[in-house]
Order: C-alpha cells, then structure tokens, then sequence
C-alpha cells in the first residue's frame, strides 16, 4: 500500500517535471526566434541607414563637383582671355580700349535709365509674375545696404545658377539712401555674368522705417519687405529671401504653391512672448527669412493701412521686428510654408524634430518632409551662425563655393558683417 502511493507520487512528479521542462524548452526556442528576429531587423535598419548615407553621401558629391566643375570653368575661361589679350597687338588693344569705352557708357546710360535710386511706385515693371508655355519669370526681392551686399551676392548667385532652363529672375533690390553706385555694381555682376537668367532692379528706400527698432545683428533694411506691395503694384506674387540664404534648386514650384487664401508664408517658427504680448490668436508663427507673398492679396485687402497703424502704435515695442509685424498683423492669413523652401541649416536631425514638436499637432511638419528637407533642400536659411562670420556650420563649404563663384571672394572673406566676437562665443 506505502510502496503505491510513493509509485503514485514519483509518475505524478515526472508527469509536472516533463510538462515544466516543455514549457522551458519553449521559452528558449520562442526566445531564440525573437533575437533571430530582432537582430534581422537590426540588420535591416543598418543596411538603410547606410544605404541612405551612401544615397546623400552621393548627392552631395554631385552638387559640389557640379559647382566646382564650374568654377573651374570659369577659371579657364580667365586664363584664356588673358592668353589672347597678349596676342593683340598694340593698335587692336588700342581699339578693344575705345571699344570698352563706348561699351561702358552705354551700360552706365542704361543703368541710370532703368535702375533710379529714387522710389517709384508708378514704374511699370516689363516682367511681373508670367506662366507662358515657354518661360517662367519670378519676382525675387532682397534687402541690403553698402555692408551685406557680400553675403548677398552669394544668395542672389545661387538663385540663378541653380535656375532651371524655362525660369527667368527679376530680382528687386530694397536699399539704403547712402547705397553706393560701387554697390550697385557690384550686385550687377550677378547679371551681367547670367544675362539670359535675370535682371536687376534697385529701389531707394530713403529713410522709410529709419528709427524702428534693431538689434546688434539686424538693420533697418530688414522692415523693407513690408512694402514691396506698394513698390510693386503690377506684381501678383514675390519670393523674398534675406541675404543669408543659399539656394539649392529651381524655385518654379515655390512660385506656384496653393497659398490656400493666405497671404504670407513661411518656415514655421515657434511662438515668442514678444508676439503673445500682442494678443496674438493663433499658433501660427513664421521666420519671415524666407518668404511668399501674395502682394495682390495684400493690396485688395488693405494692408497697407493695418501695417502703417501697427507701427505707428507700437514702434518701439518690436522686439522681433518686422517679424513682430508680419506675424501679429497677418495672423489671419499666414500658413507654414513647404519646409524644403526655407529650412533652417540645420546639422541634426533631432534639433530639427524638437523644434517641430513644439508646433501645434496641427501645424507640425510631416516628419518625413521635414527629414527630406534636411538632407535635400530648395533653400537654406542660416539664422545661426552665419557662414561669413567664419563659425562652423552645414553648408559652409558650398556658401564658400559660391563666394568663390562671384569672382569676389577676396572681398567677400575679408568685408563680410560680423558681428561683436562676443556674441559669436
């Protein structure tokens, strides 16, 4: 009787110990697959990632041997010229000068028949805004004075040199009452070196916003945007980019985005206390670096009036400038802009995700777009550092390509603003 219940006892035991060590057994073999399966994917990701740095790796390649490729051809084309200068003998050297002469008054006649330092907003402008089967001709303004016409030649030179073969530029140049005629020759080469890709006109903005407030780094130029719909009334839709932007592509289908009704746009930028102080309504904020505008929106809409009464109001209460105005009196007809056109320099992707994560769920980037617009921009606008100020920072090589592309570098290395050193530290 003892020795059944102690046989009883042991099959029990082995029966538990048997179904114990299945269930162990199946635990390694289940926990076996899922590190096949996680290591996989680890491959997995690996292999894209590097698949993807090889893809940008490739892309920027690309782009710096194009732009090098170019250098050097200009270069060539020196060396060449100066090599069959020293053929010419001295009677044709003697008529190439007379030559250059007559040549040199008649530009500084057309010069100072079509580019006036006086403003005037009934000058009828021959190329607004035109989609025709064969050109596109876009409106593009900058702002500068006698100081940043260096980092704003290597802008408006990347513009053009990445200008699709349909696109024609007008570019409209805001400046400063004390602008010098040197200055505005300067700008000029961007012409006169891509002739069939834009041309240049130049408005004198006198004292208009003199007083308004500043900071150490921004200059009244940069409230000039504020009137290009007065300065242009036979423009429908203008590209504004500050000086410390660089161009990567066509800017056709920029020209040509759904506005949606909205007026102005831009790269979103977060919501200071400076504009919440206005009692301001919406979350919607943009740097205004980069921007589109519907100047014909503007115009139809009265404006002009809501901006002068602004300022007028609160001229000494700007702590963002003209960003403050754009901001809190279009809040009802700003929208972000596709991020590509206007993305910060950014070198990290996460900086650029925490800054996008502070937006409202709403307003936020499709991270996808913002990542894409990170590795292949349209336009790069550099709030900080600037690449003249000779701080690292993501596309410093090919802002200096294009400084060496100008035929200035020199002066642009050794004139470019920087500001009080210890603000840089």
């Amino acid at each position: 009787m003892e020795y059944n219940k102690y046989f009883s006892l042991i099959i029990i035991l082995s029966s538990i110990s048997g179904i114990l060590l299945g269930i162990f057994t199946n635990n390694i073999n289940d926990s076996s697959e899922i590190s096949k399966d996680i290591k996989f994917k680890e491959d997995e990701s690996n292999k894209n990632k590097q698949t993807q740095k090889e893809e940008d790796k490739n892309y920027e390649k690309e782009r710096d041997n194009k732009i090098d490729t170019t250098i050097e051809n200009e270069k060539g084309k020196e060396i060449k010229e100066e090599k069959t200068d020293g053929k010419n003998t001295d009677k044709e050297k003697n008529e190439n000068k007379e030559e250059k002469k007559d040549e040199d008054k008649n530009n500084n006649q057309k010069i100072e028949n079509e580019m006036e330092d006086i403003i005037d907003t009934e000058k009828i402008i021959d190329n607004p805004n035109k989609f025709t089967d064969n050109k596109t001709i876009i409106a593009v303004s900058y702002a500068t004075d006698n100081k940043y016409i260096y980092p704003t030649i290597v802008a408006m030179t990347s513009l053009v040199y990445y200008a699709g073969p349909n696109t024609f530029y007008n570019i409209y140049i805001l400046h400063t009452a004390d602008f010098k005629e040197q200055s505005k020759n300067f700008l000029n080469t961007v012409e006169e070196k891509y002739p069939d890709k834009c041309a240049i006109y130049y408005f004198n903005m006198e004292n208009k916003y003199k007083g308004l407030s500043l900071n150490f780094r921004i200059a009244t130029p940069t409230y000039y945007r504020l009137s290009l719909h007065e300065l242009l009334p036979d423009v429908d839709r203008i590209i504004w980019l500050d000086g410390d932007t660089l161009v990567f592509d066509d800017l056709t289908e920029l020209i040509k985005v759904d506005m949606k009704g909205n007026f102005i746009m831009g790269f979103l930028d977060s919501v200071p206390d400076a504009i919440k102080s206005f009692g301001f309504k919406t979350p919607t904020v943009v740097c205004c670096g980069v921007l589109l505008m519907d100047l014909d929106g503007i115009r139809k809409y009265g404006y002009s009036k809501k901006i002068s009464d602004f300022i007028a109001k609160n001229r000494h209460n700007l702590k963002q400038q003209d960003q403050t105005i754009i901001n809190v009196v279009f809040q009802d007809r700003i929208a972000p802009i596709p991020p590509r056109y206007g993305i910060w320099a950014w070198s990290e992707k996460e900086v650029a995700k925490k800054h996008n994560d502070k937006q409202w769920p709403h307003l936020r980037y499709n991270e996808t777009d913002l990542f894409e617009a990170i590795d292949h921009p349209a336009i790069v606008h550099f709030i900080w550092p600037k690449p003249f100020w000779r701080k690292p920072t993501r596309f410093e090589k090919e802002w200096w390509d294009f400084a060496r592309l100008t035929g200035y570098y020199d002066d642009i290395y050794n004139k470019s603003p920087i500001p009080n050193i210890r603000w840089l530290l």
